[in-house]
C-alpha cells in the first residue's frame, strides 16, 4: 500500500499540467485529491499492520541492492500525514490565491514536491532517501524563482545553501555504505557502526549539516527569510510544514543511535537554541507579517533541534508533538496572511494601520494560530510548549546546565509570545509604533479604507488547521495513539504516554503561566521593546555573508575560467598539460617501486608506426597551410588506426578509422571560411615550450609506468569468461557498452545530444566568417560545379547504398562481430559525407534531415528500452523477445538508438558547419575572362540552376 500512496501523489504530478491547461487556477480544487488519497491510504496501511509496514521493489540490485524500499512506521506516519493533509489542504487554498498567469509551473512544482517529500519520508534506503532529498532542494529552488526577476538571487542563495546540505549527506551516505555493506536503513541502524567512534563522530558533523541547512539552523539559517520572496502557499508548505521539516525528520531518523552521544548533544543544543533565540529577537524587528513569520519558523525549528539533541524519551516526545502543532498552527498563520495580502495588497503592519479590517474569520484565525504559537492553553501550542519545559527540567544534564538552558528557553518562549502578538496587533491593523523616531502612517475613522472578508473557500483550510490547533489542544488525547508510535520508532522504548491539557500544577505549569504573564507585560510595552531593538541592527548579517560567498564563487570561477579563454588553443592547453606534469611529478616522488613489465609486448610493427605517428606530428606542427595541415594530421589517425588492427582491435580500429575520415570532412567543411596559412610570429614562447615537454615527459612517463606491468583485472576476467555466457553475445566491446555499461551508454548519448544542441545554439547565435571567395576563369572546368562533379555524383550513386548497407550490417551484426550502432552511424555518416561532397550546391545535398530529431530520437529509444528494462527487474536489462520465430534483444533497439544519435549529429555538422557552399558565393569571376565557350550569354549559376531545375 506504500506504494500506491506513492502513486496517488504521482498521479497528482501527471494531472498538474492538464488540469491547469484546462481550468487554471482552480485546478487546485480536483489536484488536492491524489494527495488526500496519499493520505487516507497511509493511515490505512498503518492502521492495519502491527506498527510497521515494509516493501521493496528493485532499483539497482547490482549495487548494494539498491532499490525502491519503503517503509512506515509511526514516525514516518506523522510526517506522511503532514506532508499530504497540508499538501492537499494547501493545493485548494491556492485556487483562489493564484492570479492569471504561471498557474502551470506553480501545481507542477507543488506536486512534485509533495512527491519527493513522500519518498523521502518513506524510504528506507539511504540512496533512495539522499535523492528524494536532492529533489526537494532543486524544485523548492523552482518555486522560489518562479516569482519573478527579483526572487532570482534568493532563489540561487537558498540553492547554494541546502545543496551544501545535500553534500554532507551524501557524505554521510557513502561512510554509512561503506562501513556496513548495505543502503537498507533499519540495517544500518542496528549495524555495529555505531559502536565506532571516529566514523560516528564523522556522521554527526554530516547529518547535523545536512539537517542545519535545511531546516535553517544557524549558521545557515539565513536563507529562510530570504526565501519569503516566494508566494504564501509556497512558503506555507515548503517552508512550514514540509521542506524545513525534512531536516528535523533526519534527526530524529538518526536519534535512535546517536541520542546520549556528547557531540550530538552539543551541537544540536548550541545551534538549536541559538537559532530560536536569534530567531524570536529577529521577528520583533520585522514589519512584514510573512516575513516576521518567517523569524517565528527558524526560532521554532530552534526548539525541535535542541529537544532532539537532549535526546530524552521526555524532550523526543516533545519534539514530536510541538512538529504537529508547529504544522498547524504555522501553515494557518502563513495562508491568513496570504488571504490579508491578497485582500488589502500588503502585508506591512505600518501600512494595515490605514485600513478597517472587516475580516472577521481570517483575523479569528490569526488569533489561534498566535495563541498556539504563543502556547496559551487550550490549544495545541501550550501543550507542546509545557511539554518542552518539563523536557529541560527533567534533562539529564549538570544541574547548572540544566538551569541555564532552561532560563534561555523561558527567554526565547517570552520572545516568541511578544511576536505572536505584535502579529495579532499588526493584522488587526492595530500595530502601535515607537514614538518619535519613526512615523507610521495612521488613518481616522473618515478616511480608512476598509479592507472586506474574502470568500469562505478562501480563508476555509487556514481555519481548519486554527481549530485543529484548538480541538487538539482541549483534547490531546487524540493524538496519544500516533505520537506513542512515532516516540517508539525514535527510541525503541514503549512508553506510557499521556497528553492532556491538565497535568496538574507542575513546574512546567508555573514557567507556562510566567511566560504567559511576562509575554503580555512585554507586548504592553512593544513600542518601548522596538524602539531599543530596531534602530540597533548589526553589522553583518547570514544573508550578507551567504551574499558574499556566492559572489566569490563566481569571481573564483571568472578566475579559473580565464585561464582558458580566449581563442589561443596554447591557453587552452596550457592548464591541462601543467596539471598532467605536476601530476606525473607526484608520482615519481611518491612511488618508490614498479612492477617487473611483462616481455615480449613490443614488436618491430611497433616501432615502425610509432614512427610514422612521429614523423606526421612533426610535419603536422610544421605545415604553414591548413590543407598540409589536414593531411598529415589525417596521416597520424591512420597509422593510429593501423596500429588498433594490428592488436586485434577491430571494433576501436573501425571506429577510429571512420571518424578519422569525417574529421577530415568536416575541417574541409571549414576550410573556406579560414585562411589558407596560419599565422606567423617570430616570437618563441619559452613557457609554452617548457609546458610541452613537460606534458610530452609526464606522458611517456605514465605510459612507461601504467601499462604492461599487471595481469588482466578482475572486471575484465570476468567479461572475458562470463560475457558470452551472460549476454549470448561474442562481440565483447559491444556486450560491454550495450549491456553491462549501459547506463553509461545512454549518459554518453544524453551528453552528445546536448551537445548537439550547444552547438546548434552556438552557431545560431554568432556570424560565421565569411566564404573565402577564390578567383577562376570562366574558361576553367571548376566554374561549373555540377559539371566538375558529374564523375564523383556518379560514384556516389554506386557507393552511397552499399555503404548503407554495410553500415546496417554492421549495426545488426554488433552483438556478435565487430560492429555496433556507434560504428554503423559513423559509417552512414561517411557515405551522407561523400553525398554532400559531391553535391553541386548545398541546397542539391540530399541530406536536409531533421538532424535534432535524430539524435533526440535515438537519446528517447534508449531511455525507452531502458525503462522497458524495469519489465524484468532493473533499468536498461537486456530482455529477448521472440518475435517471427527470431531472437531479439532489447540491447539491439539500444544500438539503434546509439545509431540516432550519432547519425543525428554528424548530419547537423554537414548542414550547420558546410552552408553558403556555392559557385555565387564561393567563387569569384576573374574580370579579364570575357568569354565562355559554351554559352556566352548565360551566367555560369545560371547554367547549374537550370541544370538543377532539369534534373
Amino acid at each position: 500500500m506504500l506504494l500506491l500512496a506513492v502513486v496517488f501523489s504521482l498521479v497528482a504530478v501527471i494531472l498538474a499540467v492538464p488540469l491547469s491547461h484546462w481550468m487554471g487556477r482552480y485546478a487546485g480544487w480536483l489536484l488536492w485529491i491524489p494527495l488526500a488519497a496519499s493520505a487516507w491510504t497511509l493511515s490505512q496501511a498503518f492502521a492495519s499492520s502491527a506498527g510497521e509496514v515494509i516493501e521493496y521493489y528493485p532499483w539497482i540490485p547490482d549495487f548494494f541492492n539498491v532499490g525502491f524500499h519503503l517503509r512506515l512506521d509511526g514516525l514516518s506516519l506523522i510526517f506522511g500525514l503532514l506532508v499530504t493533509v497540508i499538501g492537499a489542504g494547501v493545493l485548494f487554498y491556492s485556487a483562489k490565491y493564484l492570479g492569471t498567469t504561471k498557474i502551470t509551473s506553480f501545481y507542477l512544482g507543488m506536486t512534485t514536491f509533495a512527491l519527493a517529500m513522500l519518498v523521502l519520508v518513506l524510504a528506507n534506503d539511504v540512496m533512495l532517501l539522499y535523492v528524494a532529498w536532492e529533489a526537494t532542494t532543486l524544485v523548492s529552488f523552482f518555486l522560489i524563482a518562479r516569482s519573478g526577476s527579483h526572487a532570482r538571487k534568493p532563489a540561487v542563495r537558498t540553492l547554494l545553501v541546502t545543496i551544501l546540505g545535500g553534500l554532507a549527506l551524501l557524505a554521510a551516505v557513502a561512510v554509512m555504505i561503506a562501513a556496513t555493506g548495505t543502503t537498507v536503513i533499519t540495517e544500518i541502524l542496528v549495524s555495529d557502526l555505531w559502536t565506532q567512534s571516529t566514523p560516528v563522530n564523522w556522521l554527526i558533523i554530516t547529518l547535523a549539516i545536512a539537517a542545519f541547512t535545511k531546516s535553517a539552523q544557524f549558521p545557515f539559517q539565513s536563507w529562510l527569510p530570504d526565501s519569503m520572496v516566494a508566494i504564501s502557499p509556497v512558503s506555507a508548505y515548503l517552508h512550514a510544514a514540509a521542506m524545513v521539516k525534512a531536516g528535523i525528520y533526519l534527526l530524529l531518523l538518526f536519534s535512535p543511535v546517536l541520542a546520549g552521544n556528547t557531540l550530538w548533544l552539543v551541537l544540536l543544543v548550541s545551534s538549536g537554541l541559538l537559532t530560536a533565540l536569534m530567531g524570536a529577537v529577529s521577528a520583533l524587528r520585522r514589519y512584514d507579517l510573512k516575513e516576521l513569520l518567517a523569524y517565528s519558523t527558524m526560532s521554532q525549528l530552534g526548539y525541535l533541534v535542541a529537544l532532539i539533541g537532549l535526546g530524552t524519551p521526555a524532550a523526543l516526545t516533545a519534539a514530536i508533538v510541538h512538529t504537529i502543532a508547529h504544522a498547524l498552527f504555522k501553515s494557518a498563520l502563513f495562508l491568513a496572511v496570504g488571504v490579508i495580502d491578497h485582500e488589502t495588497g500588503t502585508r506591512d503592519m505600518r501600512m494595515l494601520t490605514v485600513r478597517r479590517m472587516v475580516m472577521p474569520a481570517t483575523l479569528l484565525v490569526i488569533i489561534l494560530g498566535s495563541a498556539s504559537m504563543a502556547g496559551v492553553p487550550p490549544l495545541l501550542g501550550f501543550v507542546s510548549k509545557e511539554s518542552l519545559f518539563a523536557a529541560f527540567l527533567d534533562a539529564d544534564l549538570p544541574d547548572g546546565v540544566m538551569i541555564l538552558l532552561t532560563v534561555i528557553v523561558v527567554l526565547i518562549a517570552i520572545c516568541t509570545f511578544t511576536y505572536s502578538g505584535r502579529l495579532v496587533l499588526g493584522a488587526m491593523g492595530r500595530y502601535r509604533s515607537p514614538k518619535h523616531w519613526i512615523n507610521t502612517p495612521r488613518g481616522t475613522g473618515a478616511n480608512r479604507h476598509t479592507a472586506s472578508e474574502a470568500s469562505a473557500t478562501f480563508w476555509g483550510y487556514p481555519a481548519v488547521n486554527a481549530f485543529l490547533s484548538l480541538i487538539l489542544g482541549i483534547a490531546p488525547f487524540m493524538l496519544t495513539g500516533i505520537v506513542a508510535a512515532a516516540v517508539y520508532a525514535v527510541t525503541g522504548v514503549g512508553l506510557d504516554l499521556e497528553l492532556a491539557l491538565w497535568h496538574g500544577v507542575t513546574p512546567a505549569l508555573l514557567l507556562s503561566i510566567l511566560v504567559i504573564g511576562l509575554g503580555a507585560v512585554a507586548v504592553w510595552y512593544l513600542p518601548v521593546i522596538e524602539a531599543f531593538l530596531v534602530p540597533r541592527p548589526l553589522s553583518f548579517s547570514g544573508l550578507g555573508v551567504v551574499e558574499k560567498l556566492r559572489q566569490a564563487t563566481i569571481e573564483i570561477g571568472a578566475t579559473v575560467s580565464s585561464w582558458t579563454s580566449g581563442l589561443n588553443p596554447g591557453r587552452h592547453l596550457a592548464v591541462p598539460s601543467v596539471l598532467l606534469a605536476v601530476l606525473a611529478l607526484a608520482g615519481f616522488l611518491t612511488i618508490d617501486s614498479l612492477p617487473a613489465q611483462q616481455e615480449h609486448l613490443t614488436r618491430w610493427s611497433d616501432w615502425l608506426l610509432v614512427a610514422v605517428v612521429a614523423v606526421g606530428v612533426i610535419a603536422t606542427i610544421r605545415a604553414r597551410t591548413r590543407v598540409a595541415a589536414i593531411a598529415v594530421l589525417g596521416t597520424v589517425g591512420f597509422a593510429v588506426t593501423l596500429w588498433f588492427f594490428a592488436l586485434g582491435a577491430v571494433d576501436v580500429a573501425l571506429t577510429q578509422l571512420l571518424v578519422e575520415v569525417l574529421t577530415v570532412v568536416v575541417m574541409v567543411l571549414l576550410l573556406h571560411r579560414l585562411p589558407k596559412t596560419f599565422g606567423t610570429t617570430d616570437k618563441l614562447s619559452k613557457v609554452g615550450l617548457i609546458a610541452a615537454i613537460a606534458a610530452g615527459t609526464a606522458a611517456f612517463a605514465g605510459t612507461y609506468a601504467l601499462t604492461g606491468r599487471r595481469g588482466m583485472s578482475e572486471p575484465a576476467q570476468y567479461l572475458t569468461e562470463q560475457g558470452t555466457e551472460v549476454t549470448g553475445g561474442n562481440n565483447l566491446v559491444n556486450v560491454i557498452l550495450v549491456e553491462f555499461r549501459a547506463l553509461d551508454t545512454l549518459g554518453e548519448l544524453t551528453v552528445l545530444g546536448v551537445a548537439g544542441v550547444a552547438v546548434a545554439a552556438l552557431l545560431a547565435s554568432r556570424t560565421p566568417n565569411p566564404v573565402r571567395q577564390a578567383t577562376i576563369l570562366k574558361t576553367s572546368p571548376l566554374s561549373d560545379p555540377f559539371d566538375n562533379s558529374a564523375y564523383l555524383r556518379t560514384f556516389s550513386k554506386i557507393a552511397v547504398p552499399i555503404l548503407i548497407v554495410f553500415s546496417l550490417i554492421l549495426l545488426v551484426r554488433g552483438h556478435n562481430e565487430p560492429g555496433g550502432g556507434f560504428v554503423a552511424a559513423l559509417l552512414t555518416g561517411a557515405a551522407f559525407a561523400l553525398l554532400y561532397l559531391a553535391a553541386p550546391t548545398d541546397d542539391a545535398a540530399p541530406i536536409r534531415w531533421p538532424y535534432m530529431g535524430l539524435t533526440g530520437a535515438g537519446v528517447a529509444l534508449g531511455s525507452a528500452v531502458g525503462i522497458y528494462g524495469l519489465v524484468d527487474g532493473s533499468f536498461l536489462k537486456p530482455i529477448y523477445l521472440d518475435l517471427f520465430g527470431f531472437e531479439l534483444n532489447t540491447s539491439l533497439l539500444f544500438d539503434v538508438g546509439v545509431y540516432f544519435a550519432v547519425l543525428g549529429l554528424i548530419l547537423g555538422a554537414f548542414n550547420m558547419l558546410g552552408s553558403e557552399r556555392g559557385l555565387a558565393k564561393a567563387i569569384e569571376v576573374a574580370p579579364e575572362s570575357k568569354t565562355d565557350i559554351s554559352n556566352p550569354n548565360t551566367k555560369p549559376t545560371e547554367r547549374v540552376r537550370e541544370r538543377e531545375r532539369v534534373k
